[in-house]
């Protein structure tokens, strides 16, 4: 009876498998031959290749289309290759694409109301209020932090430098970025410069963020299964959660639960959680360009998701940024002298002061920078959810839900748009070269209304 069982239940999953799977030959839409259970994200899924590796691979056994179609599991997934397609999603017709995936789930775990990850309305008014956080006055005024937890970064790398001539520039770029965090968003000292590692809390929260294997297989079961991940009460970030809104207590009651004239993201959600609600305009205004005004509840989980995204995006993307430059710059002996010499003549010129205005004369370290970013994306795709029912120009329908996976990786390393991708060659943003990039196939930080607000902060 039990093997009876289970063969109708394997060949029923086979049924309903294999009928999904004729999704985009019935619509004519170019696409892989899905594996049944796995579709064409095997490799993801069975954790072989990340998830840019897994959708590069995909995309490039279709390379001359201009989209694809391809089943993650047994759901389908729009893949836009064209640049101009990608404009269409990203900016111009935005509001069609403004969720990420899994909209219809995000309000079933608190971490996920975080402005990343929420869409709608929600997400207009949290990026509304948000970006007044990082416009350059915000910038400037943060300057002299970011400089004071360099000097004692200089001090940290002096001394793990005494004891070996190796380091691991992921966990040393992991603690400056941290402090950096700590003091400009949090207005609290980290300590991961100067104190003992295994002790300090920010490193422990820090590392139950950071990719592991058994980490991306539970995130896999939730993109993949959402339904079943969360009706047996699974949630992705409950203990970083919990200590956020411990930090935040603290916090608060430091400043005795008013804005502390710091302006900083604290006094931003002390406000906030003052006057109980945030206020902004729908995102309908994208759309029909009539305003309308709309109000956010201000509760715990909704400001702490917000601080468990800034702490998270924020060093995390700045610690891996950082380590591939140092690594590229060790690895190209003449592009690290060129980088040296450029800075030693910015501090002779400057007396070695360096100020938050004059930091765009680096325009090799910034190329440098830029070419690392492209090479090594920290999103290596950009996700999208499909909001309402889309006409492409050659009249093809996305329906709404259809996930939209954005090949960031795939295009960077695509020869059409960088001759010789695996190359470390900054020279290709500099000068006349930079003007030569074509519109949409560089994207480390997405494009349109959803771009990264902290990519100033980087």
């Amino acid at each position: 009876m039990f093997i009876l069982l289970m063969v109708s239940i394997i060949l029923l999953f086979y049924f309903i498998s294999t009928r999904k799977y004729g999704y985009w030959k019935r619509r004519k839409v170019p696409h892989v031959k899905p594996t049944i259970l796995v579709g064409n994200y095997g490799d993801i899924i069975f954790q072989k290749k990340n998830f840019a590796e897994g959708v590069q691979g995909i995309c490039k056994q279709l390379p001359n289309e201009k989209y694809i179609g391809a089943f993650y599991s047994t759901e389908p997934v729009f893949i836009p290759l064209d640049p101009d397609i990608i404009k269409l999603i990203v900016a111009k017709d935005f509001y069609y694409f403004n969720g990420r995936e899994l909209s219809e789930h995000s309000h079933k775990e608190p971490a996920a109301l975080n402005i990343f990850s929420t869409y709608g309305d929600n997400w207009r008014v949290l990026r509304q209020n948000m970006t007044l956080l990082f416009s350059s006055r915000k910038m400037r005024n943060m300057f002299y932090l970011i400089e004071k937890c360099s000097h004692v970064f200089e001090a940290m790398l002096d001394r793990e430098t005494s004891v070996s001539n190796e380091l691991e520039t992921r966990l040393v770029t992991a603690r400056y970025t941290i402090e950096c965090i700590g003091a400009c968003v949090f207005g609290v000292d980290a300590n991961t410069m100067t104190g003992e590692m295994q002790d300090n809390p920010f490193s422990k929260i820090a590392a139950l963020t950071s990719p592991t294997k058994y980490a991306a297989f539970i995130r896999g079961v939730r993109n993949v299964w959402p339904s079943i991940f969360y009706g047996l009460g699974l949630q992705l970030m409950s203990k970083q959660m919990d200590f956020f809104k411990n930090l935040i207590t603290s916090v608060m009651n430091q400043r005795q639960n008013k804005p502390s004239g710091r302006n900083d993201f604290l006094d931003l959600i002390l406000s906030w959680k003052l006057k109980q609600t945030i206020d902004g305009d729908s995102i309908t205004y994208i759309k029909t360009g009539g305003r309308h005004r709309v109000s956010l509840k201000a509760d715990d989980d909704l400001l702490v998701a917000q601080c468990f995204v800034f702490f998270n995006a924020g060093f995390e993307t700045s610690a891996t940024i950082l380590s591939y430059t140092l690594y590229e710059l060790a690895k190209n002996k003449e592009i690290q002298n060129r980088v040296l010499a450029e800075v030693d003549a910015y501090m002779e010129q400057y007396e070695n002061r360096l100020c938050y205005e004059c930091v765009n004369e680096f325009p090799y370290l910034w190329a440098a920078v830029d070419e690392v970013q492209r090479l090594y994306p920290v999103l290596g795709v950009i996700f999208r959810e499909t909001m309402e029912n889309y006409t492409l120009p050659d009249g093809l329908v996305i329906e709404k839900g259809m996930r939209v996976h954005i090949p960031v990786y795939y295009l960077h390393h695509n020869p059409m748009y960088f001759p010789d991708p695996e190359e470390f060659r900054p020279e290709r943003f500099l000068g006349e070269e930079k003007q030569k990039v074509n519109p949409y196939t560089y994207l480390p930080f997405g494009e349109g209304p959803r771009t990264c607000m902290g990519k100033l902060f980087c």
